[in-house]
């Protein structure tokens, strides 16, 4: 038996970033009043539908930017709660999109689903995958992406919903997603799990930003729209065959400002990948299509029958990993066997790329060329062990400025489970396991001369590569004190968080430098705050923290996070000339560089010997 559902797609053509709020949901209402009259059930609007789409902007003026964000109950805000309300009168469902500034402070690209006939809430989304940067591009006219700096990753998951009252009362399962959560097939497939037969998804999609898509800024902007729409489509009727579910998807379309161009595309798609209905237009239009769920089972019970056909024991690198790792070269061009004179991998007959072939060895590697520069003697491998990407990348573009011409050095990043930032010893415990692990066998076939420990604490990863490698090791921490007491008499501790200040002033106790230390301060920040916060707030929250050390006596500053590594020039300048700013990447860098000149190896008959012989005898290889 059908079981019909009538859907609608309601696109919004060009808002401008000066438009009154009161003007686009005048038009977010007539789009219902146009949808009720075609006998529409469910509405969908697009991403961020009651605001221009303010990312594109650097936008340094906190009540600007708080003017974007609906505050508490969505349904009860005064610049949305009438589209609610209209929805209840009409007796029409409504999912749509909007800034979420949420009750403990954090923000998020947010959605949710309204049922008319209850007048609530039935589910919210928060866009998962955030495209873009943090920080503007360096040209003014280009398009920008500033998703990473305004909102957190969503924390709700992807989660299906039942939806009383439709489809014949049979309370058809659905699921909501986000513009650029439509092209990862992740999204579907963890829906499509939960049996999900219609997706909704609203987007804000640019047609021509070269610097988006890092393509050709001399290619032509149609032929640029053309490809973004195709591209659009071509996700949205793949992933709805692939998974055998209907999709309806709402554009916030047009030429917003006068410059920034959206593409359209707004579609309603059947489970065979099929366009039920789309709009003709970039400006606001309805569309309309009759969607009979029964039509999904086909694809769910033959085809896509997941129970019968999915191979999850071979899927497990999907979930382990993040970054590209590739498959070690067979040969390098000279016909190297890959055997370096240890009889390890030779790094250069890898192409360079240290790359595994084990389920636990998904690391992420950057700054590593395809064949090592000719003359790079020393290589130092940089760890950062929690799983911000970003961070190690800004450790590495850092330090290479400082380096000499013999001297190479990659960044890697810690693989699931590490967490995404290290504030605490269950964090420093599972960060140092999940390395571990991977680090060994990358070093097993690349052989670095050093490894640096990029983690502004006294970390378990950095004595327990001591016990497994002869290749000296060392933490940011450590480095950045050895390299504060050559430059000064007393030295103090920029500190993120007041438990790292505890932790830093043990360490410095453990190291035996306590009677050189003027003092361990706090800037009362989270790791990830570093990135998210905005950028003159955590700047100027660290210049008082160095003023602070200075008045206690301090002659060297260090700088207590691998995060903070690009912030020494604002704390040198909030120090004054007199005082020196230590920055442990780069410390920790050029300390085992020194070392490895001086041929040394970490020492193997007592606290750093192996225990891996007696795990061995003791059936526990755990690597």
């Amino acid at each position: 038996m059908a079981r019909m559902l009538r859907v609608a797609a309601a696109q919004l053509g060009a808002t401008h970033r000066s438009d009154p709020r009161s003007e686009t949901l005048d038009r977010m209402l007539q789009l219902l009043d146009d949808a009720a009259s075609q006998s529409a059930e469910l509405v969908l609007f697009p991403e961020t539908a009651f605001t221009t789409f303010f990312p594109r902007y650097l936008i340094n003026d906190s009540v600007e930017l708080d003017s974007f964000f609906e505050h508490g109950d969505v349904t009860k805000s005064p610049g949305a709660a009438p589209l609610f309300d209209k929805a209840k009168q009409l007796g029409i469902d409504i999912s749509v999109g909007f800034a979420e500034a949420a009750d403990n402070g954090e923000r998020f690209n947010s959605s949710v689903y309204y049922h008319a006939k209850s007048g609530s809430v039935l589910a919210k989304y928060r866009k998962i995958h955030l495209p873009g940067d943090f920080e503007p591009f360096a040209d003014p006219e280009a398009t920008n992406q500033l998703e990473k700096r305004y909102f957190k990753p969503g924390n709700l998951g992807f989660e299906a919903f039942r939806v009383p009252d439709l489809a014949e009362g049979s309370e058809p399962i659905m699921g909501m997603m986000i513009c650029n959560d439509r092209r990862w097939p992740e999204s579907w497939r963890c829906l499509s799990l939960q049996g999900v037969e219609v997706v909704l998804c609203g987007y804000n999609t640019a047609g021509f930003a070269p610097d988006l898509w890092g393509s050709d800024k001399n290619q032509d902007p149609q032929k640029a729209e053309e490809t973004a729409l195709f591209l659009h489509k071509l996700v949205m009727q793949s992933n709805s065959y692939m998974n055998a579910t209907f999709s309806i998807c709402a554009a916030r379309a047009g030429m917003d400002d006068g410059k920034f161009s959206l593409i359209g595309g707004s579609c309603i798609v059947g489970p065979e990948g099929d366009i039920l209905a789309e709009t003709k237009t970039v400006d606001d239009e309805i569309i309309v299509a009759d969607c009979d769920l029964e039509l999904c089972r086909q694809g769910k019970t033959r085809t896509f029958d997941f129970a019968r056909h999915r191979r999850v024991e071979h899927y497990k690198r999907i979930v382990e990993q993040t970054g590209v790792v590739e498959p070690p070269r067979l040969s390098d061009s000279n016909g190297k066997n890959g055997k370096n004179v240890n009889g390890t991998p030779d790094a250069e007959a890898n192409g360079g790329v240290a790359s595994g072939t084990q389920s636990n060895d998904t690391h992420d590697l950057v700054s590593r060329p395809a064949q090592p520069a000719k003359g790079k003697n020393i290589r130092v491998l940089l760890c950062n062990p929690n799983a911000t990407k970003s961070m190690t990348d800004n450790c590495v573009k850092m330090v290479e400025p400082t380096l000499p011409p013999d001297v190479e050095v990659v960044g890697f990043t810690a693989p699931a489970p590490a967490p995404s930032a290290i504030e605490g010893n269950f964090d420093n415990v599972m960060s140092a396991a999940a390395s571990a692990r991977a680090i060994i066998p990358i070093q097993a076939r690349e052989g670095y001369d050093a490894i640096l420990v990029a983690c502004y604490s006294d970390h378990a990863l950095i004595r327990m590569l001591r016990e497994e490698l002869d290749a000296p090791v060392i933490g940011i921490m450590e480095a950045s004190l050895f390299a504060a007491r050559t430059l000064g008499a007393r030295f103090g501790i920029v500190a993120t968080s007041n438990r790292s200040k505890v932790m830093h002033t043990d360490a410095v106790r453990h190291y035996g430098m306590e009677g050189f230390c003027a003092g361990v301060e706090s800037c009362n920040l989270g790791v990830l705050d570093l990135e998210r916060k905005p950028r003159q707030e955590v700047l100027g929250i660290m210049q008082d923290v160095a003023r602070t050390l200075v008045a206690k006596g301090a002659e060297v500053l260090t700088l207590g996070c691998a995060g903070m590594t690009d912030m020494v020039a604002a704390v040198e300048e909030a120090a004054g000339e007199d005082v020196r700013v230590v920055d442990g990447v780069v410390a920790g860098v050029h300390h085992l560089v020194g070392i490895v000149r001086l041929g040394g190896k970490t020492a193997r008959n007592g606290l750093y010997a192996s225990s891996a012989k007696g795990r061995k005898m003791r059936g526990q290889e755990y690597v």
